[in-house]
């Protein structure tokens, strides 16, 4: 034993490892991506007590803080408006594909048809010039679907003619 003032050494053991783990992503998360998979639909939750739309679905209400499950999941048009944005203009990985994600590229806060709440996701334009609040944006699908977010590459703004 050492002196009482003396702080003594932790005991460690080091070691690498890799720690490869599943988790369920829910009832709502497995029939929101199954129908985008299935049907290139988007599903958002309606609760049923005040009504209010969320997209994306959520388990719980953010108004009335009523339980909402699968069944009160309903479609959304894959259309909207865009109420924020901004240019990322810095390199980073990509978590969906594990790679270096191109920049710049846009980034856009939409709030969908019929939603009350609002969502996140890339945009097709990175000149923040091109760019205004309150643009018409439409989701657009990849050709071959995986039941991922990925499946929606990235929202474009719908030039006005």
């Amino acid at each position: 034993m050492g002196k009482k003032n003396e702080k003594e050494k932790p005991f460690e053991i080091r070691w690498k490892t890799d720690l490869p783990y599943k988790y369920a992503i829910g009832k709502l998360s497995v029939k929101f991506f199954d129908t985008l998979k299935k049907e290139r639909k988007l599903l958002g939750s309606k609760c049923p007590k005040c009504g209010k739309m969320h997209f994306p679905p959520r388990g719980v209400c953010a108004e009335c803080v009523v339980r909402m499950t699968a069944d009160d999941m309903v479609e959304v048009p894959p259309t909207g408006t865009l109420v924020g944005f901004t240019v990322v203009n810095y390199p980073f990985v990509d978590p969906q594909t594990g790679g270096m994600r191109p920049f710049p590229y846009g980034y856009g806060l939409f709030q969908l048809d019929g939603a009350d709440t609002y969502t996140m996701h890339f945009i097709n334009e990175k000149d923040h010039n091109k760019m205004k609040i309150g643009q018409r944006v439409k989701a657009v699908f990849k050709d071959e679907m995986e039941g991922t977010l990925g499946d929606i590459p990235y929202f474009e703004i719908i030039r006005e003619e």
